[in-house]
Parts: C-alpha cells; structure tokens; sequence
C-alpha cells in the first residue's frame, strides 16, 4: 500500500494487484463480464425432484407408499405413519442463517469442466464461482477443447469444513463427495450437485460462454410430525433417530452414494408440541427438519419418543430406505380404520415488508389403504392473527386479517400431490423523511421570475457575499436561482481566480496538468465560459443531465440570461417537489455540454464543520455531511413479524374426526435510517449518481474504455471503465486534478489548492491524503478492531472521533462504482472516501472501512472507481 510508482509506464504490469478495501475482493475485481470466450454459469432454481423421479417412480413403487410402524411398547391406538415423496418439499425455511432449504443459490459452489469426452475433470478442477454464475477466477474457452462437460457441487469444498471434503478415488478423476451429517442440526447443510451434456464450443465473438446448471438435492430430508388426533394428550419432548449412519460418500459423475457408515444418534429436544393440539403438522419450527445421508437403515436404527411426563415409546427403522433426493416424513397418528386420512399444510418463506404477494403455500389431502390412494376434499376455516411475530395469537375467526387481501385458493379437491396457492398482501411502512423534507417545502422561497436568486453571492446559509463560484451549490428552499456561468472555482472573494485552472507547479513534470481545459480540450484563459478563447464557447441551450428525486428542478424552466460577464443559467425549483436529493444541469452549444453544476438538496446546516484532528496533530474541518448525502428512512407500523394462521381441515370426518393442519403467511418488519451520496471518480468534477434509481434525464453506468478530460466535460452523464483512457496520453494519470500545484503522490497533510474540477461547493474542497489519519489509533491501516478510533457501534457507518478533544464526526458506508462496469456494490456496508492526491499516477487515495473487518485512512484504488467525497474547509 505504500510503494509509488512515478511513471505510469511502470504501472500497467501492476494494475492487477492495486486494491482499495473492498474494490480490491477477488470476487469483486474478478467479476468482468463480456470476457471473449470467457465462461459464466447461469444458475437455475433448485428443483425439488430428484434427477430420476420419474424412472424411480416407475420401477420402485413401494419406495412411495404410506407404511405403519408400530410402536414396541403400549401406545393405544397410535401408530407411526411413514410417507415418501418427491424432492426437498418446500417447507418453512427458518432460521434464514441455515442453509437447509434451498430454492435458489446463494452462496458460492464448485465448477469441474471436462474436455472433448474426456470425463475427467482436466480443464478445470474445483473452480470456485459465485453465487451469481461468475468464476472468481476467470477461465477463457478456447477452441482447442471443442466440447466441455460441466459438473457442480454446492457449496463450495475448500477443505475447511471437516464434514464436507473432496476425495478422487482414482487420480485425474472426477471427485466424491464424503459427507459427515453433523448431529447439531442448525449446523447441517444442504448437498447439491449439476451437470451437464457436452456443450460444444462457438465463438463468442468478444462475449462470454454462459453454461446452464439445474441443482438437485443430493441428501434425504427426514421430518416429523403429529397425525390424526390422539385419544390421549401428551407433549412431545424430544425425537430421537437412533444409530442411523452419519457419513457417506457421492459420485458426483454416477450420482450414487456409497460407504455409509458411522452410526450416530440425533435428537431434536425441547419441542414442547402437544399431541392434541398440533394435529397433521409438521414439526419445522427453528428449521426443525434433518438432511441425512442417504441410505438403507441398519440393524438397530430406531425412533424414540420421549415425552414431557419422561415416559417413551419406540419403533423400529432398520431395513427402512432414505433416498436421495426425497422427503421422508414419519407422523405419530391413529388407526381407527383401513382408510388413513393424510393432510399435510406447509406454509410460504416469510416474506418483506413491501412485498405484495406471498411465495407458494401447500396442501395435499389424501386418504390411503396400501397402494390404493384417493383425494379429500379440503378448505380454509378459521383464521388467526400474531402482531408479535407468533409469540400470541388471536382468537380463531371466520374473517382474516385486513393486510391479507385475499388468497388465490382457500378450498381444493385434495390430491397426493401439494395444492398451492399465494396470497396478496397490503403492505404498511411510511417514508419517516416526509418531515424532514418539510423544513426545505415550507422554507421561505428565494427570487421570482425575472429576479432569480444567485447562488454565487450568496453563502449556503443565504447571507449576501461577494461572488465565489463553484461546480456544486447547495439549495434549502424552493425558488428561482441562477448561477454564473463561469467555470468552477474560477471566480473566489468577488475576483478571478486564474490559479484555479493555471498550476504554478516546477515546470517541465510530465505527470502535471499546466494548464486547465475546458469542453474542447482547449486551455482555459478567462473564468467566464462566455469569454474564454475569444468568446467561442457561448451556451445557447440548458438541460437537466439526470436527477435522483423526480421534479426537483423543473425541466422546463432551464434557461440562459445575460452575456459576456454577466452571463447565468436559471431554473425554479418547486415548492411541491423540492426534498433531500441531488440533480446535475448543464448549459450545451450546438447541444454538446459546455459545463455542468451539481445542485445538492438539504437543510442549510449540512455544510456546517466539525473540526477533526489527525495523527499527525493537523485538524480538517469536516463538513457535517457527506457531499450529495440523501437519507432514506423508513418503517413498518407494525416491530416484530406479522402473522396470519390459516386452519385447513378435511371435509370429510375419519370416525367422527376431521383432520386439519395450520398454513402461516408471515411478512417481516422492517425499519432503515441510511441513505446514499454521489459518487465521484477521481479526479472528475461531476457526480455519478448513488443509486439506480434516476426519475429524469440519463446516467450511462458503463460507457466503456472512452475517458479523457474532453469527454468526461463533456458527458457528466457517462461513467468511463477503467482502460488505456485513464493512463494514456493526455489521461487521467495526473496528479493535479484536485489539488492544482501538487506534484507528490501517497499520504502528506501538503495544502490542497482548489481547482476548477473539484467538485465540492464553495469555501470547501477535497481533503489532503492525511485527513483520515485519526480514524484509526495508530494512524495507519489495521484490521484489528479496538484499534478503530470510533464512538458507538456501527451503524451502516461509523461515528469517527477525533485524535485530540470530544468532536465526533459520522461517515456513512455509502458504497462505490466498480472500475470495471460501473455497477454500484455494498451500500450501507463499505466506505470509501478520496483524498485529493493520488496514491500513483494510476490510483487514488483516501479512507476505506467496514463494519470489523478493515480501517484504512491511506487506501488505494484506481482513478475509475467512483467514491464518496467528504469536503473539508478550505
């Protein structure tokens, strides 16, 4: 992090190896797209069946049916019923932590490639590859291999875990799988594998192969549950599978299992579920459903009971099959008849605060004698309602919940196969901002028509200055305003500023921009745009370039006045739109962008300073927020999940009694105070935008490998990739875009001088590469938490404290830009602030940090990434 490079020249062997915190993640520096001849994964939903449902369907009927197992010791008429089906049935996946139930892949897996038939894994052994479909480490498909077959393991086997571990029996061949089932069960994971057929190899020309992959479950998931009801009521305690095998292994090509062995015990205790109240459910609380290895039970394995009164009772599973790829649900229920009547309810994935419709809930209903299956007719009868996350419930009604608008099946047939259906909600959260942005509606407006307010002689607290310019002006109350067309900084204390774009930098250094240009790549010889090079870059037009709140400056009211020195754009700004957001607005010749401002919308105490001291003793005064900062609040009505519990019973009564089970539809609480803030790529006066969200006007997040001075003027709506733009001649590997006389790189507290490309607001500018300094206790980069010099716990950022005195200062996780495609990644979660002096002519400098894991005031990262930028004082 501390070796500089002088010539740029020198760096380009390096490019790969510069980081910046987060930007510098393998998964986040790897993930390219558009590679030619590289290789993605397109990852498809899990599917529940196994991959031979239908030939084992066929060919093993029994494997299907519903079996009694009595029990050896006295249980009246109880009985335990043994059910088999199809897939990891969708159940309630909880806890969201455990990945026990899959529908989709959210973590990385393992990728093997095999070439031209070979069936051995010889183009690539183990790749790892994000949860996305892109290779961390990126592999480029040439012709040579004319065929690839693909095989996949999730999740990804790094050795670690001692429960999950790759063997090749036979050297050079594709792997197994020897897997341990851990008797915690919030510990055990969900084994699933792809392949594919041969795909032949094509030209890509310049873009990427994407290989398909469909998951399947390798594992049986074993469940249980309370039947019928029972003629006596007991409470379940605990569950016992006794000396059932533990470890096992899987051919990932043949997709068989081999080599069980370890016979182990596991228990689900602490259930605490009545028998006579908890009837034909599934035991799934706390994501109470075991995934077990695959096998043909051995001498000895049972099921033990044990109640709450300490009394137990036991049946026999040994000779029993769990195949892979199924759902194995053992219920204790009754015998009354020949007919045993079925209903099993699962209830959808909890869903967010402002989701309008559920995930699929199910119901099969079925009676059985032997082989012989018929379907029961169902319907939903009551309802009940928890506000506290189903610690309580309502009484039982015939009418649901308001926020539960209706449901798509509420009766059915019955089938041997789960019915489903969803439900629409009505969602309930409120924008806590509302007041907030109030304080800018009902602040007093400024100017009128044909009188519009300058922002230019007025300081961000509305008091009558002389002129000080600059490329970012805040605005706190509705109005009409104007701003001098004048470039950036150019005009400071009512006088020109030529050093703002003429460096005084030693003359004759190769890595300094002498002299400033402006949309034409010309140097600029007068602060007025209507005056410099002979008067040629007069403005005939003005254009909103985009805006992150919708009508906060009204299109149509964009105008140039005036002439020569004395030349504004103006615009209104309405009372019934204005709130905390951002715009940016140019003035175009022949409709090419001359210039262009960023417009900041808050409260008048934003720029507001607190001063910071850092570790070598140098204080910065600090602005009180972020440039560009939007805030974003938001909540619920309601603080803990809302339930709705919906009773589904059989029509039809087995000796009197109706068989019913419970649905639960659960949509989460939710309650946010974060926000986002312009970003800026180093070295450039615009904003791109911090979210993706743009109501009016045009962000380009990727406009490919095309920087340079004359571009970036001219299109603040384009976000440059990094490439030979930003190194090449005439680029943006210079060292004095943000500080107009500098000539060194790496960390100094050397005084910053303003320039017309910094894109701060007047009487404020980038800090100087030391100003971070404080953040940490040692004033330099550490992983080690207590060795962050922060106030309070983190809260999508940190309260920074200063090195000298009680002043505390909060910087927000805001996020960034990639380098490589504009994309915007970790908001609320990493931080990244420039300095205005380059680490090297190829990267910039400034702060990075995130919730424990890093705390880096010196961070480096290419020119390309856009970040946050924190002004200070100047």
């Amino acid at each position: 992090m501390k070796t500089y490079y002088r010539s740029a020249v020198a760096l380009l062997g390096m490019i790969a190896v510069l980081s910046f915190g987060a930007c510098a993640d393998d998964e986040i520096v790897n993930n390219r797209q558009g590679v030619k001849d590289g290789l993605g994964f397109s990852v498809s939903d899990i599917q529940d069946a196994p991959e031979d449902q239908t030939r084992t369907l066929n060919d093993n009927p029994e494997d299907y049916a519903v079996h009694s197992i009595d029990f050896t010791e006295e249980a009246g008429n109880a009985c335990l019923q043994e059910t088999t089906v199809p897939g990891v049935n969708p159940v309630k996946r909880t806890p969201a932590t455990r990945s026990d139930f899959q529908n989709s892949i959210g973590a990385p897996f393992g990728a093997f490639a095999c070439k031209n038939g070979s069936g051995k894994p010889d183009f690539f052994y183990n790749e790892k590859v994000a949860a996305n479909g892109t290779m961390v480490s990126p592999k480029v498909w040439t012709s040579d291999e004319s065929t690839l077959q693909f095989y996949a393991v999730y999740p990804y086997i790094d050795g670690s875990n001692p429960n999950l571990q790759l063997v090749q029996p036979l050297a050079g061949e594709l792997p197994s799988v020897d897997f341990t089932t851990p008797t915690d069960i919030a510990n055990q994971i969900d084994l699933m594998t792809a392949s594919t057929q041969d795909i032949t190899y094509t030209s890509t020309g310049g873009g990427s192969h994407v290989v398909p992959l469909t998951f399947y479950h390798s594992l049986t998931a074993i469940r249980f549950g309370v039947g019928s009801n029972l003629s006596w009521a007991k409470t379940i305690k605990s569950v016992e599978f006794q000396g059932v095998y533990s470890k096992g292994r899987y051919d990932i090509k043949t997709k068989t299992w081999s080599n069980q062995s370890a016979t182990q015990n596991y228990k689900l205790d602490n259930i605490g579920v009545s028998t006579s109240e908890a009837v034909n459910n599934v035991i799934l609380k706390d994501g109470h459903t075991f995934l077990m290895v695959p096998q043909t039970l051995p001498a000895g394995a049972k099921i033990v009971v044990t109640f709450s009164d300490g009394n137990s009772i036991t049946a026999k599973i040994e000779g029993k099959k769990w195949k892979p790829g199924t759902t194995k649900t053992y219920m204790i229920t009754e015998k009354n008849s020949n007919w045993n009547y079925i209903i099993q309810a699962t209830s959808p994935t909890a869903v967010a605060y402002d989701a309008t419709q559920t995930g699929n809930y199910g119901i099969t209903s079925y009676r059985q004698v032997g082989s012989e299956k018929q379907p029961v007719k169902w319907r939903v009868v009551k309802y009940q309602e928890s506000t506290d996350g189903g610690a309580t419930w309502s009484a039982e009604s015939d009418t649901k919940p308001a926020w539960l608008t209706s449901l798509t099946l509420t009766q059915g047939d019955g089938s041997t196969a789960a019915q489903t259906g969803t439900g629409t909600l009505k969602p309930d959260y409120t924008d806590q901002m509302a007041a907030y942005n109030n304080v800018l509606k009902t602040a007093q407006g400024k100017g009128s028509i044909g009188n519009y307010y300058d922002l230019s002689t007025h300081d961000y607290k509305g008091n009558a200055t002389t002129r000080n310019t600059a490329n970012s002006y805040l605005i706190s109350a509705p109005g009409y305003y104007k701003i001098p067309l004048v470039y950036g900084n150019a005009i400071t204390g009512g006088s020109p500023n030529p050093h703002a774009y003429t460096s005084n930098a030693a003359p004759g250094n190769s890595d300094v921009l002498y002299h400033f240009k402006d949309h034409a790549n010309i140097d600029i010889d007068n602060p007025w745009i209507t005056q410099t090079n002979g008067g040629a870059n007069v403005p005939d037009g003005a254009k909103i370039v985009w805006t992150d709140q919708s009508g906060i400056v009204e299109a149509s009211s964009l105008g140039i006045e005036g002439s020569g020195t004395n030349a504004f754009v103006h615009f209104r700004v309405p009372q019934d739109k204005i709130k905390n957001g951002n715009a940016v607005i140019a003035v175009t010749k022949g409709g090419v962008v001359v210039w262009s401002w960023h417009l900041w919308f808050d409260h008048d105490d934003v720029l507001n300073t607190i001063p910071i001291v850092n570790h070598q003793n140098v204080t910065y005064k600090f602005t009180k927020r972020t440039l560009g900062y939007v805030e974003k609040r938001e909540r619920t009505s309601y603080t803990q999940p809302r339930k709705v519990r919906l009773k589904v019973e059989q029509i039809t009564a087995n000796c009197g009694t109706k068989q019913f089970g419970y649905i639960e539809i659960t949509q989460n609480n939710y309650s946010v105070s974060q926000g986002f803030s312009t970003l800026y790529q180093w070295g450039r006066k615009d904003p791109m935008p911090g979210t993706n969200t743009i109501p009016e006007g045009a962000f380009t997040q990727d406009a490919g490998d095309n920087m340079s001075i004359q571009n970036c003027i001219q299109h603040p709506e384009n976000f440059y990739t990094w490439g030979t733009g930003w190194y090449g001649s005439g680029g943006y590997n210079l060292l004095n875009f943000w500080s107009m006389d500098n000539t060194t790189t790496g960390a100094n507290d050397s005084p910053v001088v303003k320039t017309i490309y910094d894109p701060c607001p007047a009487g404020f500018k980038i800090p100087a590469s030391n100003a971070f300094t404080g953040f940490t206790t040692t004033g330099q980069d550490t992983s080690n938490l207590n060795e962050f010099n922060v106030e309070g716990a983190w809260n999508a950022g940190w309260n920074f404290k200063s090195r000298v005195g009680t002043n505390t200062v909060f910087f927000p996780a805001l996020g960034y830009r990639l380098h490589s495609n504009g994309s915007l990644y970790y908001v609320g979660v990493h931080g990244l602030y420039w300095s205005a002096v380059p680490g090297n002519p190829l990267v910039g400098c400034g702060l990075y940090f995130d919730s424990s894991k890093r705390m880096n005031p010196w961070g480096q990262d290419r020119h390309a990434c856009a970040f946050a930028v924190r002004p200070v004082a100047e």
